[in-house]
């Protein structure tokens, strides 16, 4: 049976999407699921049911609203009815009710957080995010009046869980995840198939580029989508961890990260997909220069898509410069370095370089012509997003956002005729918030 939007779904996402994003820091995340017990989850469950539709209600509003027809394309339709559905599932599952005393208890602090507290540290500004570069909240407030939601929801700390909970906190728990491991995995081909509406809007408008308005609407819709999986990864993550648990995770924030470990993943990864795509009996070298025993807290799933990606670019542009009959192809490296703030990952590559005038669009979507960019199917692969070789001009703008999340960057600079280096920072205190939508 084909689900259908209704007027009245309408309106309920335009007033939720009156209300901000609440932001919540990477440490924040750590700090909260150390213990993920029923009424701890049961408050983050609270937490993601009225935090999720915001974010969700926010992407269908300006899905909806796009310049220049983009809004038409069929493509564009399916992710605003995907957002838009699942809005109303989160929405739309009944909150247990409970009686008075076990309200109380789940408001009240753990005796275990330390000093007597139980909020979590404060969120500080994201440093690589200029003040409200990612917003699409125009800032009307029509709905606060209503006092529908306090002025600012907190991701709650852990909760008194000496004793027992009622059953049904358990249950409204399990449905939770379940309600979400659902939209996760609806929205698996969100970025294939947006990437499929931009090509169905450049072919429609005869466009070799897109222009910056869409250029940074896709900037904050994947950066949003980025922080909406992060939440229900991270919470689906810690709900089954509640049974079995790794000390050095939680959810899926893993608090010893080792850069090398991942790095070394991510290298035989790229060669594997750079022989596959050229036919080579041996990809290019890659050196990687790393402390073994380097590690930081970190979501080491957006490290390696981060690698990879880069990698990716770098060995196509030294095997495309080179020639795929050379002999020897030159070595690319990658080295790594720790410092207070940042610890920051050069990836240096001879592969011949971009012209300065070009690298601007080395950071737009799609920088392909039309007729060379492959039909995207957007089942191609699930998981996300492992391009092929060639790709289609996602990889950088994609990994930028992802390093741009937990308040890093990626900067690239080029030698023209020589070769590339891309600066990876990845920040360490981990305390910045989200970049919000």
């Amino acid at each position: 049976m084909s689900w259908k939007k209704t007027e009245r779904l309408m309106d309920t996402i335009r007033h939720y999407a009156s209300f901000p994003a609440t932001g919540v820091s990477l440490r924040q995340m750590v700090q909260f699921g150390e213990k993920p017990s029923t009424g701890t989850l049961f408050r983050a469950s609270q937490f993601l049911a009225e935090e999720l539709p915001i974010r969700l209600a926010h992407r269908v509003q300006e899905l909806e609203n796009l310049p220049d027809g983009l809004s038409e394309m069929p493509s564009v339709k399916k992710v605003a009815d995907w957002y838009a559905q699942s809005f109303e599932e989160i929405t739309a599952l009944p909150r247990p009710e409970l009686p008075k005393d076990v309200r109380e208890r789940l408001m009240r602090p753990s005796k275990t957080s330390g000093k007597g507290t139980s909020w979590l540290s404060e969120a500080t500004p994201n440093p690589s995010i200029e003040e409200g570069q990612y917003n699409s909240w125009n800032g009307t407030n029509n709905g606060w009046a209503k006092g529908k939601f306090p002025a600012t929801r907190r991701y709650f700390a852990v909760v008194d869980d000496t004793g027992d909970w009622p059953p049904e906190l358990q249950l409204y728990n399990q449905k939770f995840a379940q309600t979400l491991h659902r939209i996760k995995r609806r929205h698996d081909s969100v970025v294939t198939t947006m990437a499929q509406g931009i090509l169905e809007y450049k072919r429609r408008r005869q466009r070799m580029q897109i222009d910056n308005n869409i250029q940074s609407f896709l900037d904050r819709f994947y950066m949003s989508r980025i922080g909406i999986r992060m939440l229900i990864g991270q919470h689906i993550a810690l709900t089954d961890q509640s049974q079995y648990r790794d000390p050095s995770y939680v959810g899926i924030i893993c608090t010893k990260t080792y850069v090398r470990d991942l790095a070394q993943e991510a290298i035989e990864n790229a060669r594997f997909v750079c022989e596959d795509h050229y036919g080579l009996f041996e990809a290019p070298k890659i050196q990687l220069v790393c402390d073994p025993n380097l590690n930081f807290m970190y979501v080491p799933g957006h490290l390696s898509h981060m690698l990879f990606e880069t990698l990716k670019n770098s060995l196509r542009a030294v095997v495309e410069t080179h020639g795929q009959d050379k002999q020897e192809f030159p070595v690319t490296k990658v080295i790594v370095a720790e410092g207070k703030e940042d610890i920051t990952i050069k990836i240096s590559d001879e592969g011949g370089g971009i012209p300065r005038s070009a690298i601007p669009l080395v950071w737009t979507y799609m920088y392909t012509t039309v007729d060379r960019t492959p039909n995207l199917d957007p089942d191609f692969d699930k998981s996300d997003f492992k391009a092929p070789m060639a790709g289609f001009g996602y990889g950088l703008p994609i990994s930028r956002l992802y390093a741009r999340y937990f308040g890093g960057d990626l900067k690239l600079i080029s030698m023209e005729g020589y070769g590339t280096d891309v600066y990876l920072h990845l920040n360490r205190l981990s305390s910045s918030s989200e970049p919000l939508q």
